[in-house]
């Protein structure tokens, strides 16, 4: 006998629930620790729920967290198309850079999710799932490339999603250098290794401003 339709969307909710659950509990324990000490027992114990359960929803750990990266460039990019919808002027190079970096660098749990996405997250996932991913990854790159077309002149079709994919990996090199092993941060506190230590907020916006200024299109 099949469920009723009520029956059927009580249950989607519950499994919508329970994803939710789940993620935030992610979430939280990658608030508290690197990735590397976050266990899927832990996540389950902070979601309230089984271990075995959470891996029915999520087979790895890398695949749980893969949807923590795409939640959280859903939340980023919103951000940027809302913020870039109440601009009625064209932006210039320092202030769309200042856009995007200072709504980036508020996010602590994306930029550091970025910085592990590609040595570790993408790693250890089936094919099917690092298809699905990279399919929604280049959706949200499309329509966030297409607003800040509209709002840079220098910018031709297509070449937001090249500026998004410039952005992401400058995002991931400084986010490494400004946030060393603390035995290297205690090295670097010595005066005369000043010259090294790295803002990410600030270094992130003048790299991107001078991405902006400097930029070509491939077809100029």
């Amino acid at each position: 006998m099949q469920a009723s339709p009520t029956k059927r969307a009580r249950a989607d909710a519950d499994k919508h629930q329970r994803r939710q659950d789940i993620l935030r509990a992610a979430s939280q324990a990658f608030a508290d620790q690197p990735f590397a000490a976050v266990t899927m027992a832990d996540v389950a114990q902070r979601a309230g729920l089984a271990k075995g359960t959470v891996y029915l929803y999520y087979t790895t750990k890398e695949a749980l967290f893969l949807h923590l990266v795409t939640e959280a460039l859903d939340a980023w990019f919103a951000e940027v198309a809302e913020a870039l919808t109440r601009e009625r002027a064209q932006l210039g190079p320092e202030a769309l850079a200042e856009l995007l970096v200072r709504t980036l660098a508020a996010r602590e749990e994306l930029t550091r999710l970025l910085s592990i996405l590609h040595p570790v997250l993408e790693q250890n996932i089936a094919d099917e799932l690092a298809l699905g991913f990279k399919q929604r990854l280049r959706e949200q790159t499309a329509a966030a490339g297409e607003h800040i077309e509209r709002r840079f002149l220098d910018f031709a079709p297509g070449d937001g999603v090249r500026f998004l994919l410039r952005l992401h990996a400058v995002t991931i090199g400084l986010h490494a250098m400004a946030r060393p092993s603390p035995s290297v941060a205690r090295i670097l506190a010595r005066p005369e290794l000043a010259a090294l230590r790295v803002d990410f907020a600030a270094e992130l916006q003048a790299v991107v401003a001078a991405l902006l200024r400097g930029w070509r299109s491939p077809a100029t």
